[in-house]
């Protein structure tokens, strides 16, 4: 059962329903997010155990997979972060 399904006050009740919306795509979003993380990994540890005679193109590549993994892990941190905040919104309607 969802919290608007248990709300008593009927003015919450959409509000909660919209937090509860956003709620599910932003944990829609961070898992599009670990999976772009998971898929840089595969594609870095691929990387690294190809060999290649152009040591300078190599490591530029490694380079690129690594700094893309940084990135994605920062978007991962902020949308959940965001999660957290729209949890504590949440509660705070609940109660």
């Amino acid at each position: 059962m969802t919290y608007s399904q248990r709300s008593t006050h009927t003015a919450a009740s959409s509000d909660i329903t919209y937090l509860e919306y956003q709620i599910g795509q932003t944990e829609e979003h961070l898992k599009e997010a670990e999976e772009v993380i998971e898929v840089k990994k595969q594609q870095l540890e691929q990387h690294r155990s190809s060999t290649s005679q152009d040591r300078q193109a190599h490591k530029e590549v490694e380079i690129q997979l690594i700094d893309d993994i940084a990135q994605q892990q920062t978007v991962v941190e902020v949308i959940r972060k965001r999660l957290s905040e729209l949890d504590e919104e949440l509660a705070l309607l609940v109660d």
